[in-house]
């Protein structure tokens, strides 16, 4: 099997910098392109691409940085650097496209990004080592997954990474989703190690909401530990990231 290099991308602070920008450096042996992603004005954006030699860098976004999130993507020109599970539609000429749905209806790509996640300076630098293979496919669910502890991890409240004015209560086997304080969904769910359309992924949450006649909806639990819980519906492609909360 062939190995690549591991692209790692790095946020670094400096105690007093004279700008505070998002920079790329493409510690690579060859040239990088890139894409960034981020939630302006009018929605979610992508723009790209800009190509930075090796051993340069580049000032994507001159600084201060207004938001805390980023979002990049890149290639040498036959690889892709490692991305993330955040989508946002591209183009193979240069682009700034506005909304990240429908990309293969509107003409365009629709392809993973890596969040880079600014400090309090307003500042990140991405630092770009090596280029590496597609993702691998996820693992099969193991069978002895215990699902009575994954319950337990769930219990509580989770606030939704991408809307602040989200949140989700669960009690036992009940799921509460409100918006802005205000109750918006009510919905009961069962544990399973892996779901039809998982293709072995698991574990999941069959999940059933009330006043529907819709079936169990199979969430993919993707991450589930004290601080973060991700998940993403059977099928679909883009993750739910929740961080938890009081």
């Amino acid at each position: 099997m062939r190995l690549f290099l591991i692209a790692i991308c790095a946020v670094l602070w400096a105690a007093a910098p004279a700008r505070a920008d998002l920079t790329f450096c493409n510690d690579s042996a060859g040239r990088a392109v890139l894409a960034i992603g981020y939630k302006g004005a009018e929605g979610w954006t992508s723009e790209g691409w800009w190509e930075v030699t090796a051993g340069d860098c580049a000032t994507v976004v001159p600084g201060p940085l207004p938001l805390t999130h980023y979002y990049w993507r890149g290639s040498t020109g036959e690889e892709d650097f490692p991305a993330g599970d955040f989508y946002f539609c591209t183009s193979e000429t240069s682009f700034t496209i506005v909304g990240d749905t429908e990309c293969e209806a509107r003409g365009y790509a629709r392809e993973r990004f890596s969040e880079i996640v600014v400090g309090q300076t307003g500042e990140a630098t991405v630092r770009i080592t090596g280029a590496a293979a597609p993702p691998p496919e996820p693992e099969p669910a193991a069978e002895n997954v215990d699902l009575q502890a994954v319950l337990q991890s769930l219990q509580g409240v989770w606030h939704d990474l991408e809307e602040s004015s989200a949140t989700t209560i669960i009690r036992e086997d009940r799921i509460e989703d409100r918006y802005l304080g205000i109750v918006v969904g009510n919905a009961t769910f069962t544990l399973a190690p892996t779901c039809d359309g998982a293709g072995g992924a698991g574990p999941v949450m069959l999940v059933t909401y009330e006043g529907t006649d819709a079936g169990p909806i199979c969430w993919i639990i993707l991450k589930l530990d004290d601080r973060e819980w991700q998940f993403v519906p059977a099928g679909y492609d883009e993750p739910s990231r929740m961080r938890r909360g009081v």
